[in-house]
């Protein structure tokens, strides 16, 4: 089986497309790449300054963020901020030195690499993935294809899919998978960090949104999440209670009300259902610069 890489790619288009062929595009650019056997595919926001949710929803799904450091500007000071958040390995190409921005805000773990090594820092995995029981997908588009019936994208983020497999909606609904493409072909299974089209059995296409998730077990919905809260200096925000902000948890997004402070910890009431778990990472958003300005881990579920 072949490896698979998710990799985000936030600011530089040329660079995204050195690293694979531009494929589907709508808030998030998917760029597939084979090499070697092996899959890269990266996701970049369709663009920042509209679309800041769909940074925080491309660096929050993939495994490693890769930074051009070409300019350094306000886009790439808010990417930098977001990356404190993201808890992910960065790599950053070697155009200019940002050594101090790096660690000046925290970011433990990363690299500089030049254009050459790009590649070989994206496929280096220092340890093997743990083995899970648990399988995970999670969804971004849905649509119905003629004489298929209820087609599903989405990426695999926990364990992997196979064909014949029985999945459950946040209501508990059986889905069967029936086939699974990858890259255009025919699979008979989806490995972690895989972008997969699922053909479905028991899920009518309208049923399912962007940010819902299929598991080997229910993932239920909630309202309420204890979380752990990570901001820093150059943020300048005071999260109170009552505050209001964007939440993101890869690609789910509701409103949020802080309904209680702790010492690095928060209770959150989201307005409308997602789908989570505890050790789900998450951003917050708000409307002045930088606009992603919090994240950290979810704790637990008020159901």
């Amino acid at each position: 089986m072949p490896n698979n890489y998710l990799i985000a790619v936030p600011l530089d288009e040329e660079l995204a497309s050195f690293i694979g062929k531009k494929g589907s595009a709508n808030s998030i650019v998917f760029y597939n790449r084979k090499a070697d056997g092996d899959i890269i595919v990266s996701v970049a926001p369709s663009s920042i300054e509209e679309k800041i949710y769909a940074l925080a929803e491309t660096m929050l799904i993939a495994e490693k963020i890769v930074i051009s450091t070409k300019r350094i500007d306000k886009a790439f000071g808010e990417v930098l901020v977001a990356c404190s958040f993201a808890d992910k390995h960065v790599i950053f190409t070697d155009d200019n030195d940002v050594s101090q921005m790096i660690k000046e805000l925290g970011i433990r773990s990363f690299e500089v690499v030049g254009r050459d090594g790009i590649l070989s820092a994206i496929t280096r995995r220092d340890e093997a993935a743990a083995e899970s029981g648990r399988t995970r997908v999670d969804i971004d588009k849905s649509f119905p294809v003629k004489g298929v019936g209820t087609v599903l994208l989405g990426i695999v983020t926990k364990g992997s899919v196979k064909v014949h497999d029985t999945l459950y909606d946040g209501k508990g609904k059986e889905i069967s998978i029936k086939s699974i493409q990858m890259q255009d072909e025919n699979v008979d299974i989806g490995p972690t960090n895989g972008r997969v089209g699922l053909s479905v059995k028991g899920a009518d296409y309208e049923e399912v949104e962007k940010g819902n998730v299929l598991g080997n077990s229910q993932i239920k919905k909630t309202k309420q999440i204890e979380v752990e809260l990570i901001s820093n200096k150059f943020t300048n925000e005071e999260i109170r209670k009552g505050s209001r902000y964007g939440f993101v948890s890869n690609f789910a997004y509701a409103d949020v009300t802080v309904e209680a402070m702790g010492d690095g910890t928060a209770t959150l009431r989201l307005e409308k259902e997602v789908q989570l778990e505890p050790g789900d990472h998450f951003m917050l958003l708000r409307s002045r610069t930088p606009r992603i300005f919090a994240g950290g881990k979810v704790k637990g579920l008020n159901l």
